[in-house]
């Protein structure tokens, strides 16, 4: 007599085990690359924007042009002329970064085009007001404050006479990605105690 009952079957391996390891490889191989791509953008527009920066406070403090007569009988930092402070400060600018007439650099990793002013500020602060001169086009147009309510453009409150300057320059990236970036320094011009 015979056992009724289930045939055994053989169970083969198809091989999925394989595909499995292949996709998820890939998937890991992917992520890394994008991620490492990410960091290298990133690490190229911090490296881009330190360099800004440093050209941005060298700038501004070649054109803080104090009044000296002023400072030696009344030992008050006044920065004397507003146009005068913007010319020395594009020219300071242009060698800073290395730009030539046409406002473009020859290093296009850190800047790939052309270099705009797009603010002029100076700030003269005389005990608790702030006399402020914002530069435009060749137009000088002054105005007043109180000390601790005047802010730069950038957002920070202007407590010692100084400048300040923000430009603009397109960045390229990684795979032709271009971006417009801009930066602005507040430079603080303080005398001896």
């Amino acid at each position: 007599m015979r056992k009724r009952g289930f045939l055994r079957q053989n169970i083969k391996a198809c091989g999925d085990e394989g595909q499995v390891t292949l996709v998820t490889g890939l998937f890991f191989i992917l992520f890394f690359s994008v991620l490492s791509v990410s960091f290298f953008q990133m690490e190229m527009i911090r490296s881009s924007s330190r360099y800004m920066e440093d050209a941005l406070a060298a700038s501004g403090l070649a054109c803080a042009l104090i009044d000296v007569r002023e400072y030696g009988s009344t030992h008050v930092l006044k920065i004397r002329n507003g146009r005068e402070a913007y010319e020395i400060y594009c020219k300071a600018l242009k060698a800073n970064l290395g730009l030539d007439d046409a406002w473009e650099s020859h290093n296009h990793k850190l800047i790939s085009g052309v270099v705009q002013v797009e603010a002029f500020y100076v700030y003269n602060v005389l005990g608790e007001s702030v006399d402020y001169c914002r530069l435009d086009d060749g137009k000088e147009e002054w105005m007043h404050g109180s000390l601790g309510e005047v802010s730069a453009p950038n957002g920070q409150v202007v407590e010692k006479t100084g400048v300040y300057g923000e430009i603009s320059y397109p960045l390229k990236g990684i795979w032709g990605l271009q971006v417009q970036a801009r930066k602005g320094k507040l430079v603080d011009v303080v005398g001896a105690d």
